[in-house]
């Protein structure tokens, strides 16, 4: 009899527990943010770039989070946005009243080697935000032929600053699996004046990213877009419609990288060139809280407010959801010290500077 009763106590107290786990954690439909203050943290200067789309997000995010919260912008520069992440990563509230607007130079598993960064992007909740915009690489058509004729004079690359980023890496990829004839010129201090610098003939060949740049330089037809790197939707790469038939890159080097860690540092430029700005909450958010976020996020992205004001900032901008950066991120995170090694090894070789 005794042993019957203790196993109807121990019933009623796994009943109990579920009726109580039914309840609790809050559903997002519960979560509110009435009278609440949220901090945005951005790892960089007020003004550039990744302030102005935080800012933006800082706006319009409240209007869709119920309870309308007040959204607070606090800029802490300094290493690419790390030293802001480092603090933010470890002490920020879980509450969903600390969020932050991040950028590339958060994420890039070689730039946090180089900064010692002290946390894991991939932990991040990631709410969405704008992929990378699809940069062009763009020959004088005059030169285009010597890119892949050995036996005459180099193609002469520009680049802005001592070592490659982003879609500049087509030249170099280039270079090593298509056969590419190139000799580089560094240290331009801007994208302007390494413009100037195709239109002088004093460079054949750079990459540029800016509709802007690019209006100037098909009005004259004396250039050829050799490439493109594609921009993310929906976890695919598809084309920039201002660089009309231009190649994905990527496309072209497809079955021609035969090292398996060469193809490992392609796979990891692929995932970090696709890397625009972000939005996140800290590790350990409650999913609830996370939940809710993202659906504020999403009906965000499709506020025509939203929309019309951020396009006057960047009339290019795309933006990515949740799962196309959590993908990207996680992907990151398995990035090998040896492919970052395999890339150093290569720019030392071609004479630039590296984390290293």
């Amino acid at each position: 009899m005794k042993r019957f009763l203790f196993s109807l106590t121990i019933a009623a107290v796994a009943l109990s527990s579920l009726a109580s786990g039914a309840r609790h954690p809050a559903a997002a439909a519960d979560v509110s943010f009435a009278d609440k203050t949220v901090n945005m943290t951005i790892g960089f200067a007020a003004g550039g770039a990744v302030d102005l789309y935080g800012r933006t997000v800082a706006k319009y995010l409240p209007r869709h989070l119920s309870g309308h919260p007040t959204f607070i912008v606090l800029n802490q520069p300094g290493a690419g946005g790390v030293i802001a992440l480092n603090e933010w990563s470890r002490r920020a509230d879980t509450n969903g009243l600390a969020i932050t607007a991040g950028a590339q130079s958060q994420t890039d598993p070689a730039a946090l080697r180089e900064t010692h960064a002290r946390y894991d992007p991939a932990s991040f909740k990631l709410l969405g935000g704008l992929g990378a915009a699809s940069q062009g690489l763009y020959v004088r058509t005059d030169a285009r032929a010597r890119l892949t004729d050995k036996k005459a004079a180099p193609v002469v690359a520009g680049i802005v600053g001592a070592t490659l980023r982003g879609g500049t890496y087509q030249i170099l990829w280039g270079e090593l699996f298509l056969g590419w004839n190139v000799r580089w010129v560094r240290g331009y201090p801007s994208t302007a004046e390494l413009r100037q610098a195709v239109e002088r003939g004093e460079v054949d060949m750079a990459t540029f990213g800016s509709s802007k740049d690019f209006d100037v330089l098909n009005k004259t037809g004396k250039y050829t877009i050799v490439s493109q790197t594609g921009r993310l939707e929906d976890g695919r790469r598809v084309p920039r419609p201002i660089l009309g038939k231009a190649p994905i890159f990527s496309d072209l080097v497809q079955g021609k990288i035969a090292d398996p860690v060469a193809r490992q540092a392609f796979a990891y430029w692929e995932d970090v060139s696709q890397i625009g700005f972000w939005v996140a909450l800290p590790p350990a958010t409650p999913d609830a809280i996370v939940e809710t976020y993202v659906k504020a996020f999403d009906a965000m992205t499709r506020d025509a407010a939203f929309r019309g004001e951020y396009s006057r900032i960047d009339p290019d901008g795309v933006p990515a959801t949740k799962r196309d950066y959590d993908r990207i991120l996680q992907n990151l995170a398995k990035v090998s010290p040896a492919t970052l090694d395999y890339l150093d090894a290569e720019l030392t070789r071609q004479g630039f500077t590296t984390g290293k």
